[in-house]
């Protein structure tokens, strides 16, 4: 976790089988999956909400992946002063 300006930042990264480029931009749509249902649990709702909660938030969710080299998402949301 850091921060940057009046963003937090998540970052959380593994070593799996990575996202093909062309299902990059679809895995935040509803119902959505970048690997078959016979080989992988899930509805494909997650990314989706995720990223629903941090827009209406003010903020975003990103990918950046290759296949066979793992993924890495980011988070950001702005940070509220207190008063």
């Amino acid at each position: 976790m850091s921060r940057q300006g009046h963003l937090g930042r998540v970052s959380i990264s593994d070593h799996g089988i990575g996202i093909a480029p062309e299902a990059l931009a679809r895995i935040f749509e509803r119902f959505e999956r970048a690997v078959p249902a016979e080989e992988y649990r899930g509805f494909g709702i997650g990314l989706w909400i995720t990223k629903r909660i941090a827009e209406a938030h003010g903020g975003r969710v990103e990918v950046t992946s290759r296949a066979g080299a793992g993924s890495t998402f980011v988070l950001e949301l702005p940070i509220l002063a207190r008063g």
